[in-house]
């Protein structure tokens, strides 16, 4: 861990890390402090040999990767050949003690750069390989994971990451050093985290030197001191609804129906992105028009990764800061994506990233001392009329409108599931995913097992922002609480 941090520019000792080992090896963060993490963009350096010596890191971390995945199947081949040979185990001290007694002769060059990238090279193989064995045994979820592969300078991902040596934000708010890399300009100010640094009520653990979209940003790694006073919200509770049509339909027990809306911003900005690749492809690769035509469509990625984060972050602050209480559904994104048929469906799925607000929700309630609660994947949210409880009738696959089978009156499908999500029953046992959640008190039937149902995006080609064109539909009173278990069995009406 570094010796945090700047103060007139100079490294200064921090008191003792908040920090307490667990049984299981790791370290947990003391109760009062929660991890966060700050990232700047920085500028290139402007002199030749400081750029140079930028990409020299990202060149050995890349060096040190493909070094060790080198050794791990030399020790493979070996082994198969001769099983009493004796392989280096598969992990960061064994792989980097290798390193350490060979790198005077595989990396003459290696004193140029940080001990760090080389370590952060051999640390990103070995999870990988972890990744790769606990998938090909089947203690890991989600798809198989192969093998490891050799990186290249052209798909590799250019980052390194120190967590010893040199970390600093000056106090000009506008300068971080790292190690040997050396200062680097901010292109925006480091106040938020220099402050909590100066006041001793933050620490940094590691800085992580990304580039992408061909710009810099350096990632701190951080435990801050929460803040006593972010109280829970004084609003109840409400059902979150996510979507495609709509990002987010929000219902709460007051009756009030909100609708964020989706900005879409890689359709938004499809037509553009088509232009711009085909004016790259006629370009020579290595030429200025080659270059302009990529930084273009470098700024076209980078916009729609920025309007989607914000779009996010402004839908979980607001559910955070207005209601004590939210539910929200545990979707299979992977599955809807296979369900959707058509390939802009399907874009439109990953367009949203709404499996983003998850994650986002959990942390950000728990620093207010909210509760989140997440439905069972397989609650049928959607096609259980909230009215009556029984099967809704979809005419149409992903219909907006459904139509309730008793009375016939047309149902808007985002509104009922926001609705059943909001008086989702408080009893709960542990859900499919071990959420808190409670399954229905009868089977209600095949089909439709999914939340939140897909749909053609909303956005229009613009630059739609959210939370500026909200509709709130007040009168949307709340069933009678007997019928909220009343959902008929399979096969009624």
């Amino acid at each position: 861990m570094a010796e945090v941090v700047a103060l007139n520019g100079t490294a200064a000792e921090v008191a003792s890390p908040p920090q307490k080992r667990s049984p299981g090896g790791k370290f947990a963060i003391l109760d009062g402090w929660i991890a966060r993490g700050f990232t700047f963009e920085v500028t290139w350096p402007t002199a030749p040999e400081a750029a140079s010596r930028v990409r020299s890191h990202f060149g050995a971390r890349r060096f040190a990767y493909n070094w060790a995945l080198g050794q791990v199947k030399a020790d493979m081949d070996a082994k198969g050949a001769d099983p009493t040979h004796e392989s280096v185990p598969w992990n960061l001290y064994a792989l980097r003690k290798r390193f350490n007694a060979e790198k005077t002769t595989v990396a003459p060059w290696w004193g140029e750069n940080s001990k760090e990238a080389y370590a952060t090279g051999i640390a990103d193989l070995c999870t990988a390989l972890k990744n790769w064995s606990e998938a090909k045994w089947g203690k890991r979820k989600g798809p198989k994971v192969g093998f490891p592969v050799f990186k290249s300078r052209r798909k590799d991902q250019a980052r390194v990451r120190f967590s010893t040596g040199t970390i600093r934000v000056t106090p000009d708010r506008r300068t971080i050093t790292l190690p040997v890399v050396g200062p680097l300009r901010s292109k925006e100010n480091t106040r938020r985290l220099e402050r909590l640094v100066g006041a001793g009520k933050a620490r940094i653990l590691s800085a992580t030197l990304t580039e992408r979209w061909g710009r810099l940003f350096v990632s701190f790694s951080c435990i801050v001191q929460a803040h006593p006073y972010q109280a829970p919200a004084t609003g109840g509770r409400a059902g979150v609804d996510l979507g495609l049509r709509v990002l987010a339909t929000v219902a709460d027990d007051s009756g009030t129906i909100t609708h964020v809306q989706n900005p879409a911003p890689l359709r938004a900005t499809l037509s553009e992105r088509r232009r711009v690749g085909r004016q790259l492809s006629r370009r020579i690769p290595g030429s200025q028009g080659h270059r302009a035509a990529k930084a273009k469509l470098a700024r076209l990625d980078r916009r729609v990764v920025h309007l989607r984060r914000d779009a996010h972050h402004q839908l979980t602050s607001w559910l955070v800061g207005t209601y004590r209480e939210v539910v929200i559904e545990d979707l299979d994104l992977a599955a809807i994506k296979k369900s959707m048929g058509r390939r802009a469906f399907r874009r439109a799925v990953s367009d949203a990233a709404l499996g983003a607000i998850r994650p986002q929700l959990t942390y950000k309630m728990e620093w207010r001392g909210s509760t989140l609660t997440v439905a069972d994947r397989w609650f049928a949210s959607s096609k259980i009329h909230h009215g009556c409880g029984c099967r809704l009738i979809e005419r149409k696959r992903l219909d907006k409108q459904l139509v309730c089978a008793r009375t016939g009156e047309p149902v808007d499908r985002d509104i009922n599931a926001a609705k059943n999500l909001r008086d989702w029953p408080d009893t709960a046992s542990c859900g499919s995913v071990g959420a808190t959640a409670s399954k229905p008190s009868s089977p209600t039937g095949s089909g439709g097992g999914l939340g939140s149902d897909a749909g053609s995006s909303g956005a229009g080609g613009g630059d739609v922002r959210p939370l500026q064109s909200w509709e709130a539909v007040p009168g949307e009173a709340r069933t009678d609480p007997d019928n909220r278990r009343g959902t008929p069995r399979r096969g009624a009406a």
